[in-house]
């Protein structure tokens, strides 16, 4: 499974999507807020390629097995082959203390936090092609976990994707941990949204038709 974080842009809950177009058009030239965190640049610069070029590599070995369950090791393709990123923790990547908009504001997906809540999202659908759908129950513990404990141990294989997911959208740009706790919880309340009862898949299908438009 490859995700570009770039190019994953397309189809949030309730998000315009002459946005995504938009951004997708500019990035990476056109965001300046791009600045990966030390030891991606670093990575970056051993490889000699430019960061559009690094994509998220998750695998898997079997239906919801992982081929590779340490977290912390993320794998990126770059010029047809692998190399490891190492993340020890979430919080380590936390940077600044700006603060987010209010809980109404993040509602309607500030551009800043778009490649964020697009990196999460679209590795998190992409991944289901090799689990069976989670449920919007679930999918909302998982959120709420990454809120409220950014390095929890891993409760799964949705939890393990959102992680590295998180990890990369930090890596490359700076968010505060205000910032972070923000935007989960924005995706929490759109996992809530969807939930119809204990064993609904809506916010999975929503987001699979979204990011298929």
């Amino acid at each position: 499974m490859a995700i570009d974080f770039y190019t994953a842009v397309g189809g949030l809950s309730g998000l315009d999507m002459s946005i995504f177009r938009r951004l997708k058009r500019e990035m990476p030239e056109g965001n300046s807020g791009v600045d990966p965190v030390q030891s991606l640049a670093d990575l970056i610069g051993r490889e000699g390629r430019g960061l559009r070029e690094f994509e998220l590599r998750v695998h898997f070995a079997g239906e919801g097995k992982l081929a590779h369950p340490d977290r912390n090791d993320i794998h990126l393709e770059v010029a047809g082959r692998e190399v490891i990123w190492r993340v020890e923790t979430l919080r380590e990547l936390f940077r600044g203390d700006k603060h987010p908009p209010s809980e109404s504001g993040m509602e309607h997906y500030p551009e800043e936090y778009v490649p964020f809540f697009a990196v999460v999202e679209y590795n998190l659908v992409s991944a289901c092609e090799y689990f069976h759908d989670p449920t919007d129950a679930a999918i909302l513990d998982v959120y709420t976990l990454m809120r409220r404990r950014p390095d929890a141990k891993s409760v799964g294989a949705a939890h393990h994707v959102v992680w590295q997911a998180a990890a990369l959208a930090l890596g490359v740009a700076p968010f505060s941990e205000a910032e972070y706790q923000a935007v989960f919880s924005q995706l929490a309340r759109s996992a809530r949204h969807w939930e119809m009862g204990p064993s609904s898949r809506n916010y999975i299908d929503y987001l699979r038709t979204s990011f298929a438009e």
